[in-house]
């Protein structure tokens, strides 16, 4: 099974207006990508990277969990029934992250 080109679509849509609707004025989003994935269990699932520029401290987890739930409640009406995989990167840290993510495990530089 894979996932609707319309659920990866709502997906995208959705969380960024729900992130501007939870953090208004507070922290500015990016680019956000989000990938149809299969998980561990061999699930459909998404996995949404989110690109933020302002404090790290005011991503606050309680705000975090409510945009996570709001788009779980959103997917789930298209019929869609996992929990997406969320990260959050800094657009200061966003293109280390792209060059290790891209990177296989012998071509990164030990710390």
């Amino acid at each position: 099974m894979s996932i609707p080109a319309t659920t990866v679509r709502a997906a995208e849509d959705n969380i960024k207006i729900i992130l501007d609707q939870a953090f208004a004025g507070q922290i500015s989003f990016g680019s956000i990508s989000v990938t149809p994935t299969v998980d561990y269990y061999g699930d459909d699932n998404l996995d949404i990277t989110v690109v933020y520029e302002g404090d790290y401290q005011l991503l606050e987890p309680e705000q975090l969990n409510a945009v996570s739930s709001e788009l779980a409640t959103l997917l789930e009406r298209l019929g869609f029934h996992n929990i997406p995989t969320e990260s959050y990167i800094a657009k200061a840290e966003h293109s280390e992250w792209v060059r290790l993510s891209n990177a296989l495990p012998w071509q990164q530089e030990a710390p």
